[in-house]
């Protein structure tokens, strides 16, 4: 796997291009994203990033199936859990956070 590319993101803090797998695709203060389980994501974002006084932005990919769900809350300072879904469901689908 290739690394990922530089994200070009001037107004936020922290960013990634996340496909279904939990590959970062593109990045800016992302360190690595675990896929814990399907459709469970832990985000884990540099240290000179704290995301419990930040606004967090997570988007599903333009990828994903219809009917597609995406939350995210805190699990820390530098850990963002992202659950990604379809109609109610447990569900891999790619996704865009942002931490402003």
């Amino acid at each position: 796997m290739a690394d990922p590319v530089p994200l070009n993101a001037p107004y936020a803090r922290a960013a990634a291009m996340v496909t279904r797998d939990g590959i970062v695709e593109k990045t800016k203060n992302i360190l690595r994203v675990e896929n814990s389980g399907t459709g469970t994501y832990k985000v884990i974002i540099a240290e000179t990033v704290d995301v419990t006084h930040a606004a967090l932005r997570v988007t599903t990919d333009s990828g994903a199936n219809w009917g597609t769900e995406v939350y995210a809350h805190s699990l820390g300072p530098h850990v963002v859990q992202v659950l990604t879904g379809k109609n109610g469901t447990e569900a891999a689908q790619p996704f865009h956070i942002a931490v402003l």
